[in-house]
């Protein structure tokens, strides 16, 4: 049988003895995956029982084995201060590399929670790689935590050459990791306390820096409070600014502990009152809530909904009459018809029936020759009939005057009248009426069932009483009897149920917030009750010959919706995949389509000119990974596509990071007729995903603004399929207008009409919340694009200037950081795992890298992946340049590495090379070469200038090619200095933009921490990129798009304002010189 390896033995006992730290895993509690053979001769707690001649020991794992990993895991018990770890695994005589070999590849991580699932939110202490461990192994590792987890897999892959692949089984003897036994303390002895306001009472074992801050501190001893404005962890968040009295928020937790100014609440006072409380009041600090009551018009605990259509005044208790013209809904606070009444109503409240009138607000009086002047009061036709010798529904056909030549007109012919003349002309009189009044009755029994009808055409609906007195109007509104036409039917709607989800874009922020809770539930929910699928006929798309003409199988047009092709040949047809969509007023506004086949590219310009299209927006790549997504319809530039009656030429186009403008003629042969249409190429969005919803706002605003005069009849949108993304587009450009304009917007309704028209419009859940993320970027950080004239003119308003010279007064744009600081993006720790799992190689743990944008360095043995740098797209170009910090002494080689593995052509330091720590180990003198973890750097050559130096280096390295870069620095901007120079900033991108056009490669830019300063320099880069393309500026945008992968980005009012100075310099001296 084999024995334990005596070599082994001694080590340990070197081991141990040589560590001045305390033992922290003996006899704790232990755990492990599986046991071997299910017996407790194996069992976890074996590994720190401190017997070396007992080994835990787990099942086999490997791609034959139904385990494929394993760990173990002891709990010390508490949060200590770790100092290092020894493992010491099981040796056999003679079998030393196999066993070395089963051990091979295992991770060691500590963490606070001792997750073995989710490995990713423990500490990485160690992760072994193509050497083989020793079976004495023992590693650094300074750091704080409770559990300590050895974890190993074997899957079906390949692994490196002298890996274990199959009967693997684990076997730990004993593990050891030593600190400090008691929390809080650290040094050589741990008898000194960490700092009071180092996180969960924990420090650095050797010098006591914290490894993180408490919230509301910040610095490597966390003994500095948050700035004024700024409070949580890592000093991240900034106030909101609405504390009472101009008071700061609490530095820790960011409350107003003296409450909020009027029209703000909640602890944070960043919740805005509704401004619809009884009398104008405010609401409640604390709670929001108005506690006098709502307005007129207003319900709900916040008084932030309106009254349902159809009820009005104090908790819409009262019914609208349902009288007012064209069937609209009263005013909310008053319950007034605004637009009038319908016909045969009149009053404010429209609640009183015409008498003696008919008509809208009884403008029209009833006809004189109506029997009583008595008429309906909708259409005035007479109740009771006609006066004698006229006809028609209101009395107006026949005489209408009264013959008077039999009437005796001379006074003096009654003088002789005699007693018997007087008793004829009486007998004659009463004989008269006797007729009128046989006629009359009769009358009046042949038109008594039209009086019925006309009373049983209204239903009998009370308005309530109201509970409360109101104010006039409300106070006298009466319980009258409400008359509506019972035979009057609603015509059907297309749509389905409608969705009452009006929302103000005031409240779409919050919207979304109880949307996304329990995982996006509400917009699960929202989305599926949405009809999807095959709605209305599609027959055409459907039959056999047009069956090549459809991208998909089962995306068809509707027949009702379709875009008809008006071609004359028989055997082309009229067929094309496209729909008509209507806007949010159910105007038609859109085609939706496919994107083009190869055989469908002339039915495709053929549809531009038929329908005066002068707008394309094209959300798809022609090919996304290895699918042909939409064939190339249009020519290269300069060159022409030719179709029977249609020549299409490419005029030009721009390319941006994100999108791509081209411009063609078409010209049509039949009509002499030549028309300029515009495409939008959206390039950032993939097949089925999701774009970045700030990202595709600033898409869609620059196709607003250049599509504002467009003369066409239709904007054209697709993707590949002409649903998903293109519904997305469609949606966002359709409900932003109309938000713009009502000040409310509802989505599941605009689906539902997209879908009536074209089958599956916005495929997913996903797309769905995109639609309303990107309309809360949309409503809540409106473009502040500007010619440079006007930036200027705006710039220096609040600026004196003498002969475009010097400020002599500095520029305010507080409120604008404010907003721009509020609409960062705040994202999770799970971002940045990366960044706290390799703690100590980050100049300070408050700016640390995204996960989504992190620049992830090549393997090499004994160096890490990380590295603390985030790469960055330009206005004009996708993601070439990297922000990263300066490179701390231990981690140059993992600089120079990101240099090459990232293809860096320039790096410019925002800061004296002199200054950096590090520059002495990499950097080489004229007479210098330096050696740096397998990398030689050389020096080649150096220039000054006033405010940069530019040194060209080489860096060699075994196997690879030589790199050539340009490190400029700037010797001038000293650390200590918080703002910048613009001078130094405009140098710098001046030199940057000349050596680019002579160098490939990517722009490394670095600071200290990979924020400050680099904020600043990046936002001017954009923002003159722009400028020379665009003759625009917009630096909030620009800053905002940024942010999105370094948050820390422009994090002051200094910086924001240093971002304008520059780009105001280069806009005047521009101004003086395009004006010489």
């Amino acid at each position: 049988m084999a024995t334990f390896s005596l070599k082994g033995l001694l080590l340990l006992k070197v081991c141990v003895f040589a560590v001045a730290y305390d033992d922290l895993s003996a006899k704790k509690l232990a755990t492990q995956s599986t046991i071997f053979a299910d017996t407790q001769s194996y069992k976890a707690e074996n590994a720190v029982d401190r017997d070396i001649t007992t080994c835990m020991r787990t099942e086999v794992i490997g791609p034959n084995s139904p385990d494929k990993s394993v760990w173990w895991k002891v709990d010390l018990g508490g949060v200590y201060n770790i100092y290092s770890v020894n493992i010491v695994f099981k040796n056999y005589d003679g079998y030393e590399l196999r066993q070395r070999g089963r051990f091979a590849g295992f991770s060691l991580y500590i963490s606070n929670i001792g997750d073995t699932i989710n490995l990713h939110h423990s500490y990485l202490c160690y992760k072994n790689g193509l050497e083989l461990p020793l079976l004495n192994f023992s590693k650094t590792c300074i750091t704080s935590g409770r559990y300590v987890i050895f974890y190993n897999e074997r899957r079906n892959v390949t692994y490196p050459a002298g890996y274990e692949n199959s009967n693997v089984v684990t076997e730990l003897c004993e593990v050891f990791l030593y600190g400090c036994n008691k929390t809080g303390v650290y040094g050589k002895e741990c008898k000194i306390q960490c700092p009071p306001n180092c996180n969960y009472n924990t420090c650095h074992i050797q010098n006591g820096t914290c490894f993180e801050c408490k919230p509301g501190w910040n610095g490597t001893h966390c003994n500095t409070k948050c700035a004024v404005g700024w409070f949580g962890t890592g000093c991240k968040q900034q106030c909101f600014g609405h504390c009472s009295n101009s008071s700061p928020c609490s530095h820790v937790n960011g409350h107003c502990v003296r409450g909020c100014v009027h029209g703000w609440h909640g602890q944070f006072c960043n919740e805005t009152c509704t401004g619809h409380c009884k009398d104008r009041a405010t609401c409640n600090q604390w709670t929001g809530l108005c506690d006098e009551g709502c307005a007129a018009g207003w319900t709900g605990n916040l008084c932030d909904r309106e009254c349902q259509n159809g009820t009005f005044g104090y908790n819409c208790v009262n019914n609208c009459s349902g009288n007012c013209l064209y069937e609209s809904p009263c005013n909310k606070q008053t319950g007034h018809c605004d637009q009038g009444c319908s016909s045969g109503y009149t009053s404010a409240l429209c609640n009183k029936r015409c008498e003696g009138s008919y008509g809208e607000d009884c403008r029209h009086l009833c006809s004189k020759y109506c029997v009583n002047q008595t008429c309906k009061s909708v259409d005035g036709s007479c109740v009771y009939g006609c006066e004698e010798g006229f006809t028609g529904d209101q009395c107006n056909e026949g005489n209408n005057s009264v013959s008077i030549n039999s009437a005796l007109t001379d006074e003096d012919d009654l003088i002789p009248i005699t007693v018997g003349g007087i008793l004829g002309a009486c007998v004659i009189l009463i004989l008269a009426l006797m007729i009128l009044v046989t006629r009359f009755r009769q009358q009046s029994k042949k038109r008594k069932p039209n009086v019925d009808t006309s009373l049983t055409n209204f239903n009998m609906t009370p308005l309530k009483k109201p509970r409360q007195s109101t104010k006039e109007s409300l106070s006298t509104i009466e319980t009258v009897a409400m008359h509506k036409p019972a035979n009057t039917i609603n015509e059907p709607t297309k749509r389905g149920a409608p969705t009452n989800k009006n929302i103000s874009v005031r409240n779409i922020k919050a919207q979304i917030a109880n949307m996304s809770v329990n995982d996006n539930a509400g917009f699960k929910n929202e989305y599926n009750d949405i009809p999807r699928g095959e709605l209305h006929p599609c027959l055409e798309g459907k039959k056999p010959e047009n069956k090549a003409k459809n991208r998909y199988t089962t995306i068809f047009p509707y027949d009702h919706s379709r875009v008809k092709l008006m071609i004359s040949s028989a055997d082309k047809g009229g067929y094309i995949n496209a729909s008509f969509i209507e806007d949010a007023r159910n105007r038609r506004s859109y085609i939706a389509t496919q994107g083009p086949k190869p055989k469908t590219i002339e039915d495709f310009w053929t549809m531009i000119t038929q329908e005066e299209v002068s707008t394309i927006v094209c959300l798809t790549n022609l090919k996304e990974g290895a699918k042909n997504k939409c064939a190339q319809y249009w020519p290269d530039v300069n060159d022409k596509l030719q179709g029977d009656n249609i020549t299409v030429r490419h005029l030009g186009e721009k390319v941006y990071a994100e999108h791509i403008i081209r411009r063609f003629n078409i010209h049509n042969e039949a009509k002499r007729q030549d028309r300029q249409v515009t495409m939008y190429h959206y390039t950032a969005w993939a097949d089925h995903g999701v774009a970045d919803p700030l990202s595709l706002v600033v898409f869609h605003r620059q196709v607003m603004r250049a599509t504002a005069q467009s003369s066409g009849k239709y904007t054209l949108v697709h993707c590949s399929a002409g649903v998903g993304r293109t519904g997305t587009y469609i949606a966002l450009d359709a409900l932003y207008r109309e938000g713009e304009r009502t000040g409310k917007i509802n989505v599941p309704m605009y689906v539902r009409t997209m879908r009536k028209d074209r089958m599956n419009m916005i495929q997913g859940e996903d797309q769905y919340k995109l639609l309303y993320l990107a309309l809360m970027e949309a409503f809540n950080g409106p473009s502040r694009s500007m010619t440079s004239e006007r930036f200027l003119s705006e710039y220096q308003e609040q600026n004196c200037y003498t002969n475009c010279g010097n400020v002599t007064q500095k520029m305010t744009f507080s409120t604008e950081f404010e907003e721009l600081m509020s609409l960062r993006k705040v994202y999770s720790q799970k971002d940045y795992v990366s960044g706290r799992t390799h703690i100590s190689a980050n100049y300070t743990q408050s700016v640390l890298p995204v996960e989504e944008y992190m620049c992830h360095l090549s393997y090499v043995k004994g160096h890490n992946t990380y590295y603390n740098a985030v790469l960055l797209q330009t206005f004009l170009e996708k993601e070439c340049m990297i922000s990263a910090q300066y490179p701390l002494p231990d981690y140059t080689a993992d600089f120079l590495r990101l240099a090459r593995d990232f293809n860096a052509g320039i790096v410019v330091f925002l800061g004296p090379l002199k200054d950096i720590d590090s520059s002495s180990v990499w950097f080489p003198t004229k007479t210098q070469t330096k050696s740096v973890g397998g990398f030689t750097v050389k020096h080649v050559s150096a220039a000054r200038g006033s405010h940069v130096t530019l040194t060209q280096i080489v860096i060699q390295a075994k196997e690879t090619d030589d790199l050539k870069l340009t490190v400029l620095e700037c010797p001038t901007w000293k650390e200590a200095e918080s703002i910048g120079d613009k001078g130094v900033l405009l140098d710098v991108v001046k030199e940057i933009k000349t050596l680019k056009n002579n160098q490939e490669g990517r722009i490394i830019v670095l600071s200290s921490d990979g924020a400050t300063r680099c904020g600043p320099f990046c936002v001017v880069y954009n923002a003159l990129e722009q400028f020379l393309a665009d003759r625009e500026v917009d630096i909030f945008t620009t800053a905002r798009q940024l942010q999105m992968r370094r948050p820390e980005f422009v994090s002051t009012l200094d910086e924001y304002q240093l971002c304008h100075d520059a780009i105001a310099e280069y806009l005047l001296k521009d101004c003086v010189y395009g004006n010489a």
